[in-house]
């Protein structure tokens, strides 16, 4: 019971004192999400955002959800309580933000089996954001940080009978959800220019969660390629296997099967 009440005064800084209030008035039994699905999706001004939702590990009266509003540095969480076809509680950024200031509110109604209607409140209580989201399993979220082409540099791969032979990766993330992935040897005594991937790459479905890219398999299903994570300017690809890639996004390389 002592370690339920440190746990529930760390929620209480966090997210404050009227969810801490409702910690101990809720049920405590398991949150029921019937009728809600577990991820929703919103177009906004182009780009795609997530609402990921699911019941609470700490807290199983609660219900937790991640809104990542489509690039996957920007993204909130969310706690509360759920009666019928309503959530309520508060939200604050996933990773903290000395500007964010105290708790903020949101509620999240059902409108039917695959709409809702996610209201986000400022510090004021007035409403900040309302969108729509649909559970819709095709739309794939896509990161806009990273959508074009980006290259690695090559280096030589120092084997003695071709000690200036390299490797150069190429992979293009475009805007209707493919991408475009390919690697060819290069002489890395002579400067290079990208190659445009879509011309003899594979052409693939992603999507990117996380910070991660996950891909339509043969097998129809979404498989996991790579974390990636943007740093000055460059895109570091870690692959599962350990394998690191360093990327750099190509500029004013027109690409023959973009057709935007």
């Amino acid at each position: 019971m002592i370690k339920i009440l440190r746990i529930a005064r760390l929620y209480a800084k966090e997210l404050g004192a009227p969810l801490y209030l409702a910690l101990f008035c809720a049920s405590p039994l398991q949150a029921e999400l019937n009728g809600f699905q577990d991820r929703y999706f919103a177009d906004v001004d182009g780009s795609t955002w997530v609402l990921q939702l699911e019941t609470n590990k700490t807290f199983q009266s609660m219900v937790t959800a991640k809104l990542q509003m489509g690039d996957t540095r920007n993204r909130y969480l969310l706690m509360g309580g759920v009666d019928n076809t309503q959530i309520k509680g508060s939200y604050k950024p996933l990773i903290g933000s000395s500007d964010f200031g105290g708790e903020r509110s949101f509620e999240i109604r059902r409108i039917d089996d695959s709409r809702l209607r996610l209201t986000l409140n400022d510090d004021k209580g007035k409403v900040k954001e309302q969108l729509t989201f649909t559970a819709n399993s095709q739309l794939a979220p896509i990161d806009t940080a990273i959508l074009g082409t980006w290259f690695t540099t090559a280096e030589p791969d120092g084997k003695l009978n071709q000690p200036y032979l390299g490797e150069q990766w190429t992979i293009s993330f475009r805007d209707d959800g493919t991408l475009c992935e390919a690697s060819y040897s290069v002489d890395t005594r002579k400067s290079q220019d990208p190659k445009d991937p879509c011309r003899n790459g594979v052409e693939r479905r992603w999507k990117a969660v996380d910070g991660k890219v996950y891909t339509y398999d043969k097998n129809e299903e979404w498989a996991m390629q790579f974390n990636y994570r943007l740093m000055g300017g460059r895109m570091v690809v870690s692959y599962p296997g350990g394998k690191r890639r360093v990327a750099n996004m190509a500029q004013n390389l027109k690409l023959s099967a973009d057709n935007r």
